[in-house]
């Protein structure tokens, strides 16, 4: 990757939006981050397990898509979208000084204060960047007080509701292809033709493929039962049809039960 110049990142994410002098907040819409994000990487930090909501690149997150635009940023989990963004740029330095800072361990566990990069599973370069800091409306929205961190023109890194992951986003191209756990060249039916033509549908379905496998991995002497349940819910979800609202809802429910301890 290559070293990103934070002066120059920071007037490429500010200048097009007009933002007064002295880091105020920005008056408009994130233009510069505008677009469709998909996450391609959850980390966690390694050396902080007991404090895991989430796990390296758990199937709830992975895989899901962020819409940022002048209208909102909204991201697919079926959460509140934030409303009328806003976003105040935060002070400059290293990825690996922002990262330290904003998710400190407690000395209670033996380990050093500040995370690294490597902490996390994040194969990236330690160069200087800029970020930003959101604010919604409503002010509780999920989004608010989360910060993004603009790495290339093509990812970003995120921590969302403030629940000590970090999410790793990739730009996603109008022609990307979409991917789901088959091969979507070979879908039959109403059901997966509507999966293979949206990206959050898509999404969802490989997580829950992935969290199948989790749950499997688990199971012991459940498996076979989980693999009927399995069989079940998929009839289930095909009697979606191409409704996308219903497909939505059937993955995001299926997910949750899949992934549950």
């Amino acid at each position: 990757m290559p070293h990103i110049h934070f002066p120059s990142l920071l007037r490429w994410l500010l200048l097009p939006l007009g933002c007064a002098v002295g880091g105020a907040a920005l008056a408009s819409s994130p233009l510069p981050l505008q677009g469709r994000w998909e996450v391609v990487q959850v980390a966690v930090d390694h050396r902080d397990q007991v404090h895991w909501l989430y796990f390296p690149d758990d199937p709830r997150l992975l895989g899901r898509q962020l819409d940022i635009g002048s209208g909102g940023i909204r991201f697919d989990d079926d959460s509140r979208p934030c409303l009328k963004p806003a976003m105040t740029p935060l002070r400059g330095g290293t990825l690996q000084d922002f990262i330290g800072v904003r998710y400190q361990r407690s000395a209670a566990f033996g380990t050093p204060a500040r995370p690294t990069l490597t902490d996390f599973g994040l194969k990236l370069v330690d160069a200087t960047v800029a970020s930003l800091q959101v604010t919604c409306t409503p002010g509780d929205a999920p989004w608010s007080g989360a910060w993004f961190v603009a790495l290339s023109d093509g990812e970003l890194l995120t921590n969302y509701d403030n629940n000590g992951y970090v999410l790793v986003l990739r730009r996603r191209g109008e022609r990307d292809p979409v991917q789901a756990s088959f091969a979507c060249a070979k879908a039959r039916g109403a059901t997966e033709q509507a999966i293979c033509a949206s990206a959050t549908l898509a999404g969802y379905d490989r997580s829950v493929a992935a969290g199948y496998r989790f749950a499997l991995e688990r199971a012991g002497d459940d498996a076979l039962t989980i693999r009927q349940a399995q069989r079940d819910w998929i009839a289930t979800r095909n009697a979606c049809g191409a409704d996308a609202d219903c497909l939505g809802k059937s993955m995001r429910e299926r997910l949750e039960q899949l992934m549950q301890p």
